[in-house]
């Protein structure tokens, strides 16, 4: 889209939002009234500004003009500099005030406000007190501005906002004297584009701090990439390097400097970030401690128990289920772990049974908002997302922390985590410090699906260490061998080919030979074949997933498709572009990255937080006061329009994204993409996302590609490691 510039004076302030900036204001262009919208922070009547953007059509507003970046300065004619300060945005200054202020220095009024802003308070109306504020108070705007014209060269103004709330007005001093602080003090700024800043500024290749910032950001990149918590020291140093177009040698040091300031971990030719190697270090020691430790409550006749609630409940437990029980209320840590169809739930629901029973206290815990919902659902307890549950809250810095640990322990007596594949060693290494001893620690997951998204790949290191009590459950049970999808998935599991040929049941295949045959099909059943068919609501009851994010069947072009489908443009819908995305009224959407301070209500209930991986439907676009009402589930909550840049389509979403959550319906497009995407774990880990029906469509050697593709990319842990080296020997 072409780039336009437009340049005037401000005539009116129609709306602002002081926490992003977010203005819509009208300038004098040529004579003419123009709306801008966007970005503007701390804009004012009377300011000349220089916007760049592109013209906009809004439905209700008519012409606009989006501002993508703005300069401003300070008018300098006499009237114009009246309105300005008229406009109330100097505190403590008004129109009367302001008048009379012009009237005495004219177009020095903006050097004495700075300067000598005690000399205000010879002008009637005006005491020493007041004077002082409204020069500390210009000092502070013009500070900003000064920021904002700065940054605004390298960053959106966005981004640019965050950086001066985060330093005031000595962030331009801040940075230029080290722009690589912007990397830990900035989220959503990476190393690469601080690097691209700190080279314009005359930053030299060899610079002690962009060496030690880009070895740290090479180490986080693997981790949320590939999910390494150390990397080995000749690959770091030759990545590294070559990246950062310096010796190795020069590398080494740099890393032997790190070391020194315990902002890296060397053990041997191992080279992670400390609060990775801290954390793997603290899940091993705690897990044995907790299974070490003296369970403080007995539970009498477990045998009489597990008998009354077969009767109670007219089933039959089978000698895995009986044994997993037993011991889940029994010892200090228990994982259980199986496919779908094997019980689970099952196991659950008799453990929660006994310690009701006991007088124990318990809680539920999952990784997703999701998950949680459908543990709850299922166990009929409360369940709560373990973020939740560690209650988060901001430290005096303005980071992310957690109110239960150590010093403030969760009160209950078990604590019983299901989706236990998802939990990267961060957040396991949360829960546990919150988990007192003597607790009761029940991990419940399928280690054969997707690991998880962040660092570390504790479920997996956990099961292969035999250090702790491990129950696999692998029975199907008669009910679960009536679906094929439960067949399926246990085949696909076993390296078999699934039954792609049965045209009854829970689990369909439908080929189709190109992709845009496979697009015209997943569109068709979405939009009107199965909602005819089974009377479901198709935003609700049907969930596309498929491997990958880009190419001809990515959920980027998928969403395309798929919202023209089901939420075509129309009947007084309205719409909020945000960068190449439109968000229209109706819209399935994704929440793509935590968020704790989003307020909902819902369900007689209020509370905080719209996390990772959470969908909704945005109900309600309110142009005017640029929020969104969107709800989730039976959360509404609401969205500043600045919000958006964390939100995305979910009429399609990846299998990575879809992981602890299940949906009525699944559609999966099979077809080629990278190998590594190709997997035989992700193909399991789709199929058992789907509650009533799978459908796949594609090739059927897709299907086969993926089942021999057993190749799990090895995440470089130390956990299984410290677990196995542990002194304590604890084996069963």
């Amino acid at each position: 889209m072409e780039m336009l510039e437009l340049s005037g004076s401000v005539e009116e302030i129609v709306f602002t939002n002081e926490d992003n900036g977010y203005t819509v204001c009208v300038i004098d262009y040529d004579g003419k009234p123009v709306t801008l919208v966007g970005i503007m922070p701390l804009l004012a009547e009377g300011e000349i500004i220089t916007a760049r953007g592109s013209w906009v059509n809004h439905e209700v507003f008519g012409l606009q003009f989006k501002v993508d970046s703005f300069e401003k300065k300070l008018p300098s004619d006499t009237e114009s500099i009246c309105r300005f300060l008229a406009s109330g945005f100097i505190k403590g200054i008004g129109p009367v005030t302001a008048r009379r202020i012009v009237e005495r220095y004219g177009e020095d009024s903006f050097d004495v406000l700075e300067n000598n802003p005690e000399w205000l308070a010879d002008i009637k109306g005006m005491t020493q007190k007041r004077a002082a504020a409204a020069g500390e108070d210009f000092r502070a705007k013009f500070g900003m501005r000064t920021v904002m014209l700065f940054c605004g060269e390298y960053f959106g103004a966005a981004t640019s906002l965050k950086i001066y709330k985060k330093y005031g007005a000595a962030a331009v001093d801040i940075i230029k004297q080290n722009p690589y602080v912007l990397c830990d003090d900035i989220q959503g700024i990476g190393f690469e584009k601080v690097d691209s800043v700190a080279l314009s500024l005359g930053v030299e290749t060899d610079n002690p701090e962009r060496l030690k910032n880009g070895i740290k950001s090479f180490l986080m990149t693997a981790a949320y990439k590939a999910g390494h918590c150390y990397l080995e020291r000749s690959v770091l140093v030759e990545e590294a390097a070559l990246r950062l177009q310096v010796s190795e040698a020069l590398i080494d040091r740099t890393l032997n400097s790190l070391e020194e300031l315990k902002q890296i971990t060397v053990t041997g030719e191992k080279v992670a970030l400390t609060l990775f190697s801290k954390a793997e270090k603290y899940v091993a020691e705690k897990l044995l401690s907790l299974s070490a430790s003296e369970i403080p409550f007995r539970i009498a006749g477990l045998d009489e128990q597990i008998s009354f609630l077969e009767a109670k409940y007219d089933i039959e437990y089978a000698p895995k289920q009986k044994n997993a029980i037993k011991h889940a209320v029994s010892e200090g840590v228990t994982v259980i772990t199986g496919g779908p169809g094997t019980g689970k739930t099952t196991v659950i629901k008799a453990i929660l049974n006994i310690f009701v029973a006991s007088g124990i206290s318990f809680m539920l815990c999952a990784p997703t908002g999701r998950a949680a919902k459908r543990m709850s659902e299922a166990s009929g307890s409360e369940a709560k997302t373990i973020h939740r549950l560690l209650e988060t809250r901001y430290d005096s810095k303005g980071n992310l922390c957690f109110s239960r640990d150590e010093s403030a322990p969760l009160p209950y007596n078990a604590i019983i985590v299901d989706e236990v594949s998802m939990v990267d060693v961060l957040l396991m290494e949360s829960l546990l410090r919150a988990v007192r001893h003597g607790s009761y620690l029940i991990l419940i997951g399928d280690a054969d699906q997707l690991p998880p998204v962040g660092a570390g790949d504790v479920l997996t290191d956990v099961i292969e260490s035999g250090r702790l009590r491990v129950i696999k459950l692998d029975e199907i049970f008669r009910q679960a061998k009536e679906s094929l999808i439960v067949v399926n998935a246990h085949k696909i599991n076993g390296g078999e080919l699934p039954k792609l040929d049965e045209k009854n049941g829970d689990f369909f295949f439908l080929q189709r030979n190109a992709p845009d045959e496979i697009t015209s099909l997943v569109s068709s059943l979405c939009e009107t074949r199965l909602p005819k068919s089974y009377n479901i609501n198709p935003l609700d009851d049907i969930q596309v997933i498929t491997p990958t994010r880009k190419g001809t069947l990515g959920t980027a072009k998928l969403n395309v498709v798929l919202q023209q489908a089901l939420n075509p443009p129309g009947n007084g819908k309205k719409e909020k572009s945000f960068g190449s995305i439109v968000f229209r009224e109706g819209d399935k959407v994704m929440q793509t990255r935590n968020n704790y301070d989003i307020e909902w209500t819902g369900d007689g209930k209020q509370g905080s937080g719209i996390f990772n991986g959470d969908i909704g439907i945005i109900v309600k676009l309110d142009n005017k006061k640029q929020i969104a009402h969107i709800r989730f589930d039976e959360r509404y909550a609401e969205y500043d329009y600045s919000l958006f840049e964390d939100l995305e389509h979910a009429y399609a979403i990846t299998v990575h994204k879809s992981q602890g959550s299940e949906y009525p319906f699944v559609i999966m497009p099979i077809y080629d993409c990278p190998p590594m995407l190709m997997t035989r774990n992700l193909l399991y880990t789709a199929v058992t996302r789907a509650k009533r029906i799978f459908i796949g469509t594609g090739l059927p050697y897709g299907v086969a590609r993926m089942v021999e593709n057993d190749k799990k990319q090895k995440r470089n842990t130390t956990l299984l490691e410290r677990l196995r080296s542990a002194e304590q020997v604890n084996k069963f």
